[in-house]
């Protein structure tokens, strides 16, 4: 599977006739690019404006197969190309098994099984623990984020993205931490940095002893 960062928390992955593409925003994304595919997925994890671009509505007019699959709180409605999806539950759309965790912010997280192996994209689902905010909110948001991460403990997962947010200081590794503690994960790649590529050299360098760091996927850089 080839993998691609488009922007902030956009990713796609492709394998032979088929595209998939996670939380699109802005910009990584051209008609020619998508009408190279038989097969394209777009997923939509939550409603937030740097999640859920409008103008992937718009690729439906390309000549290409598109099928969107949006959670609930996106305000799609369920139409012949498009599925709308709440947490915890299972969809099949072609050759693809998908599964939704519930989201620590808004939305869902995908697990997607495809032939090539299963793909975890995080969206919002993540240990939000803020500096400032009472122990009680912060220790909420990490036995919410470990629940659900907990629902994977079977799975083996090809691909994981998951984020790594500076604006958390010291905690912004929580989530990669207990998702590799958690599940067997082959490649896991950082989202929700927009195109700060100066962090993910920081990250690099603060990852570089960690027992799972020759699993991180920096994207080619």
């Amino acid at each position: 599977m080839e993998i691609k960062y488009l922007y902030h928390s956009g990713v796609s992955i492709s394998y032979e006739d088929t595209l998939l593409i996670f939380d699109y925003y802005k910009k990584g994304v051209s008609e020619e690019d998508i009408c190279r595919y038989e097969k394209i997925y777009v997923f939509v994890s939550h409603g937030h404006r740097d999640h859920f671009d409008r103008e992937i509505l718009s690729w439906k007019d390309f000549d290409a197969d598109i099928q969107y699959i949006f959670s609930s709180d996106t305000g799609i409605d369920e139409a012949e190309n498009c599925h709308v999806m709440k947490p915890h539950e299972t969809y099949t759309a072609g050759d693809l098994a998908i599964y939704t965790l519930d989201s620590t912010d808004e939305g869902v997280a995908f697990l997607v099984k495809s032939p090539k192996g299963s793909i975890f994209h995080s969206g919002d689902l993540n240990w939000w623990h803020w500096e400032g905010e009472p122990d009680e909110y912060n220790n909420g948001m990490g036995n919410r984020f470990k629940e659900e991460i907990d629902r994977l403990k079977s799975e083996s997962v090809e691909i994981a993205f998951i984020p790594v947010d500076k604006r958390l200081g010291t905690s912004q590794y929580y989530s990669i931490d207990y998702l590799m503690e958690t599940i067997d994960v082959k490649r896991v790649c950082p989202i929700h940095f927009w195109d700060d590529w100066e962090y993910i050299e920081r990250v690099k360098r603060d990852l570089v002893s960690r027992k799972y760091y020759n699993k991180i996927y920096f994207y080619g850089r």
